[in-house]
């Protein structure tokens, strides 16, 4: 099985089965022989062609006689890769590109699939990239954005929308939180940079940028609970509640733990952290990270955090409620989200967030601390959702923060409130 062949089946099982594509290279990568070159490269494969779907079509589109829509899954998919390794990898020959993805529609068509791909690619390698229309079309075509997309960031966010949609599309490296609880950073760039994986400090003292590293939970640094990986971006909303020692915390929906674990690490794992998860299996990841980091104060509970549980009533000094929302700011990670989503399916997460927020509100102490984050950039689900709340709670924000998708930061939204002297929403006396 070639890196080639693997791709092409994974791309398969995403267009025609609706798998998701980080899940479905796990589970191809498991249950086939390949070296980790080929790994490597049907990764990047993979995920190039879903990143740049609509721009790879666009171009099978300027080079063919036929139209998309009558071209099997197999074809076009081989097509896509082959235009991939043409315009976005320098190292890959254009013979080769194209020698590689007729085998492939030979093996997967038959011999007039092999001659109609031979006939694109060759095009596609003599005359190079095509022109792009113009406006809102551009971005949607250029960047591979849905119309929808497009048009929700420049109507919420007018010109910083093109620097969204630009960072939707740049490399994001893996960044890893180094357990101070245990070690320093420095300790742990010097002991992984020994071993030949390329670190790069970051604004944030305990987060290192890695490079060149194969499989992290295959490091001795990640087995002895030295690092864990998490983004800047989730560690700053962390870093936001503030945690101190002795405060009693609550984590709303904190699978896999990496905001729970980074708490704790953060006031030396001398507050009470609950951690809520509404799935058992994810319970469990929590409790093995904490084992592995060495952090004993975090206490998980299996909780639907929609729903309110007497026993934490005016529990918690601090809250905080990572909700589920649409995602829009891990596009780079999780580019599925592009072709998955779609308004229609906002309202009901919106709900969602609300009911989480009021929950976390009636566990929370009077003059406490609530960090309210999303990993979308929808200012539904965002500006407009906690200043709602805040003004029917009684809450002042003291921070209400959009951070764009670029450079070492996912696109997230963060906001800090403190829970005033207000009562069912009216104020106290």
């Amino acid at each position: 099985m070639t890196a080639r062949d693997t791709a092409l089946k994974i791309l398969y099982e995403i267009d025609k089965n609706g798998a998701y594509t980080g899940a479905e290279i796990k589970k191809r990568f498991s249950n086939c022989d390949i070296s980790q070159s080929d790994k490597s490269l049907a990764t990047e494969l993979v995920y190039g062609v879903v990143k740049n779907r609509t721009r790879l079509d666009y171009i099978v589109s300027k080079y063919s006689t036929q139209k998309i829509k009558k071209i099997s899954v197999w074809i076009i998919n081989i097509l896509r890769m082959g235009i991939y390794q043409i315009l976005f990898l320098d190292k890959i020959p254009v013979s080769a590109a194209v020698d590689e993805s007729v085998k492939l529609a030979k093996r997967y068509g038959h011999q007039a699939s092999a001659g109609f791909v031979n006939g694109v690619l060759r095009n596609v390698g003599r005359n190079g990239d095509v022109e792009y229309p113009d406006g809102k079309e551009y971005y949607e075509v250029f960047y591979s954005h849905p119309k929808w997309l497009v048009d929700m960031l420049f109507d919420q966010y007018g010109d910083d929308a093109e620097k969204i949609i630009k960072g939707n599309c740049e490399i994001l490296k893996t960044t890893v939180r180094v357990n101070v609880l245990k070690t320093s950073t420095e300790n742990v760039a010097e002991s992984l940079n020994a071993k030949g994986i390329k670190t790069e400090f970051t604004e944030e003292k305990n987060i290192l940028k890695i490079s060149g590293y194969g499989s992290i939970s295959s490091l001795d640094e990640y087995k002895n609970g030295l690092i864990t990986p998490q983004g800047l971006s989730s560690y700053k909303a962390a870093k936001t509640l503030d945690v101190k020692e002795n405060d009693v915390v609550i984590d709303m929906c904190s699978a896999p733990g990496g905001k729970a674990t980074a708490m704790a690490e953060m006031c030396g794992d001398k507050s009470m952290i609950y951690a809520f998860d509404i799935y058992s299996h994810k319970i469990d990841i929590i409790n093995k990270n904490c084992k592995r980091l060495g952090i004993k104060n975090i206490y998980t509970q299996l909780a639907d955090s929609s729903e309110y549980m007497e026993e934490f009533k005016n529990k918690a000094d601090k809250v905080i409620a990572d909700v589920p929302c649409s995602g829009i700011g891990i596009i780079r990670k999780k580019p599925d989200i592009k072709w998955n989503k779609d308004t229609n399916s906002f309202d009901e997460i919106i709900k969602v967030q609300r009911k989480i927020l009021e929950t976390a509100h009636k566990y929370l102490k009077q003059g406490g601390i609530l960090v309210y984050s999303t990993c979308t950039l929808n200012k539904d689900e965002n500006e407009k959702n906690t200043l709602e709340f805040a003004d029917t709670y009684g809450y002042k924000v003291q921070i209400s923060k959009t951070i764009f998708p670029s450079g070492d930061y996912d696109g997230f939204y963060i906001c800090k409130m403190i829970k005033e002297q207000y009562l069912d929403g009216k104020k106290a006396d």
